[in-house]
């Protein structure tokens, strides 16, 4: 045996020990890198990952994996470099393979053995890697970190991938930290090949480069484009893909009052959204430019270079002085027109049931369909409306929320629709537009739906069907043009079949259902929302560098959150406001919380009000229960795998194997709990 066999047998003696400590006891080995520990702590923690996963558990369909190798601009770039590389290490016991920004494998290639072995874990095209789905691997610590990593054989998580060892970079947009990808070689932890990162790094440094060189290409041809475009006088700029500008004449300069080539953020992300829509022709923008003219009206000519859009040119039509802005669309009296402030960048999370209602808003923003969102108080439906709108044709319209269930009955339809002068008393002399007026050419958001009278759904019936409003003690139709996006957190089905809501406006309404999920169901996101909650509460309680404890944050996770989102906010910042070092512990956290989380003591469960010992369907604890036994057990000690271990006289790792075996996720027994 060679030294560097001698070297690598020992090393995977140690990680292995320093591993079944983990799992077992909870032992951590500071001899190991911290970003394995941390990235333990996340799968067992944050993920909830079972260590004796047989193989990947999310793949994607042949077709939706197709459509991201197609349409992923990173993966065509880099594919002749990918099969080059993969070519070279056909001959080793090595696989050379991409992942995209969400963390699914596109592309594998190297030693066709290893590649027919890897395929049983799903370590193959169509896989996701990240930690949230398979625990510490390369890959996913690379996603986790933005930087090179490997993992060696047992510093994976999960016992079935420690048969290998991976090495993987992230690949980073030019010039900046967006993550558009990860390279990863792995091959047999036997092989130690310590030249595996290396390699890894230079791949994703030549796929980089690439990336680079098109990126030049690309603002050359727009830059080509914008000084062979003729002048007519108009003000006119022009921007890549990212919607920066890479040039503007003098006339768009003085007429948008903004400096060298920076413009508002708000402006360039409605230009991104507009130029990625695939229209043709692309739909002129009117918005107000924010700290100079109103009414500007661009116009978009996208600049086409290969399969898609580069950048495009973009002329100013319009603009006037704020004191020069007319009435909307015949509306009396100039308003303030309400804005969104909400992007899908603002709704965080990553479990699938978030990532698939944030897919459906997606899919509702390419079109102006009428929506129905669904879900608990608390768990951001007007944020997905919000976000719906501004990433639609509308965007730069009004957004206009209406909480049906705040405003009293008898002011509703006026509210809604409006009313002419001399009405009744009280009202304004020369009468008033009602919200569907305000929402002109932008979204109608109607939260709680479900409230609404008979009579004014019998109204909002008669306005989805004609597209026209008649104001209260008029006469005369006025055409409409706002979107409606439709909340409620009651059943409106419930609601039909008790005769509180009308089934054709409920057809009109529900042409695309989307349920924002409570918190409870994504509790491994909890960590993340209460980070982000975090960071927004620094500045309003003015404190800097706050951070969770790993037991805080698994304290967060474990509460059922009855008021979701909204609860977890004001929990964060409360914390935030009292607590008096920078690192928040379980100590810190309100007492609701605390008691929420509360271990249960001993291992017996509660049988009416007396304690009994838990029976299982053996003549040992050694023996493997019955599924019923098993969730028993759980439930005695509160869904907690260390304490039901305990108290089961066997390891984490026996008790894993089990919960594998019987089919049991960490989000039924925890429910059952």
């Amino acid at each position: 045996m060679n030294h560097e066999t001698r070297e690598g047998v020992a090393r995977r003696q140690f990680v292995d020990r320093a591993w079944h400590s983990f799992i077992s006891d909870g032992v951590e080995n500071d001899r190991l890198g911290e970003h394995v520990i941390r990235s333990w702590r996340r799968s067992r923690d944050t993920f909830g990952i079972n260590p004796a996963l047989r193989r990947c558990p999310r793949l994607l369909t042949p077709a939706e994996l197709a459509e991201r190798q197609t349409n992923d601009d990173t993966n065509q770039l880099a594919r002749p470099i990918l099969e080059e590389f993969g070519a070279r290490l056909a001959s080793t016991q090595q696989v050379l393979t991409f992942f995209d920004a969400a963390g699914w494998m596109l592309s594998i290639g190297g030693n066709p053995s290893t590649i027919e072995r890897l395929a049983e874990i799903n370590f193959c095209p169509g896989a996701n890697w990240r930690e949230d789905s398979t625990g510490t691997n390369g890959p996913g610590l690379a996603f986790a970190d933005k930087r090179p990593q490997e993992v060696f054989a047992s510093e994976h998580f999960v016992e079935a991938w420690q048969a290998w060892t991976c090495a993987a970079a992230p690949v980073l947009g030019p010039g900046t930290t967006d993550l558009l990808g990860v390279v990863d070689i792995t091959g047999p932890w036997s092989a130690g090949d310590v030249q595996g990162l290396v390699a890894a790094r230079a791949i994703a440094m030549a796929i980089e480069e690439r990336l680079r060189a098109s990126e030049v290409v690309r603002d050359q041809v727009v830059e080509y484009a914008f000084r062979a475009a003729p002048g007519n006088g108009d003000g006119m700029f022009a921007i890549d893909r990212r919607g920066r500008v890479i040039a503007a004449n003098d006339s768009a300069r003085r007429r948008l009052a903004f400096e060298g080539l920076d413009i508002p953020t708000s402006v360039q992300d409605l230009l991104v959204a507009r130029l990625h829509q695939g229209l043709a022709p692309v739909p002129d923008l009117a918005l107000d430019w924010p700290g100079g003219p109103t009414n500007v009206r661009l116009v978009m000519s996208p600049v086409r270079y290969g399969q898609g859009p580069v950048g495009a040119l973009v002329r100013v039509v319009g603009a006037e002085p704020p004191k020069a802005r007319s009435a909307v669309r015949g509306v009396s009296g100039p308003r303030r027109m309400a804005v969104a402030r909400y992007t899908f960048d603002h709704v965080l999370g990553k479990a699938d049931s978030i990532l698939h209602a944030t897919s459906l808003a997606r899919m509702a923003a390419r079109n102006d369909l009428p929506v129905v969102l669904v879900g608990e108080s608390g768990t951001g439906k007007e944020m997905i409306a919000q976000a719906i709108h501004l990433a639609s044709q509308r965007g730069c319209g009004p957004f206009v929320p209406v909480n049906c269930g705040s405003i009293p009955a008898a002011l509703l339809e006026a509210e809604l629709f409006g009313y002419e002068a001399g009405t009744f008393t009280g009202a304004r002399r020369e009468g008033n537009a009602g919200k569907f007026e305000d929402a002109c050419g932008g979204t109608l958001f109607l939260d709680e739906v479900s409230e609404l009278s008979p009579q004014a759904q019998t109204a909002l019936l008669r306005v989805l069907q004609e597209h026209e409003v008649v104001r209260l003690g008029g006469s005369t139709p006025r055409q409409l043009d706002a979107r409606i996006i439709a909340a409620s957190n009651r059943s409106l089905a419930d609601a039909i079949r008790e005769g509180r809501f009308r089934s054709d406006l409920f057809f009109r309404l529900n042409v695309l259902t989307i349920v924002a999920p409570p918190l409870r169901e994504r509790r491994s996101d909890v960590p993340l929302l209460a980070q982000a909650f975090l960071r927004e509460a620094e500045g309003e309680v003015r404190k800097s560098g706050l951070r969770f404890t790993d037991e805080a944050l698994l304290a967060l996770s474990q509460c059922d959150w009855p008021g979701n989102i909204r609860e977890l906010r004001n929990v964060v910042l409360r914390v935030a406001s009292t607590v008096a070092a920078n690192l928040i512990d379980v100590d810190d956290l309100p007492g609701e919380v605390q008691a929420a989380v509360a271990p249960v003591a001993g291992p017996a469960r509660i049988s009416g009000t007396a304690r009994e010992p838990i029976p299982l369907s053996g003549p040992s604890a050694k023996v493997d229960p019955d599924r019923e036994g098993l969730l028993r057990a759980l439930q005695a000690s509160g869904g907690n795998v260390a304490r039901t271990a305990a108290s089961m006289n066997i390891s984490r790792m026996t008790l894993y194997r089990w919960l594998a075996g019987h089919g049991l996720t960490r989000h039924e027994y925890g429910r059952r709990s």
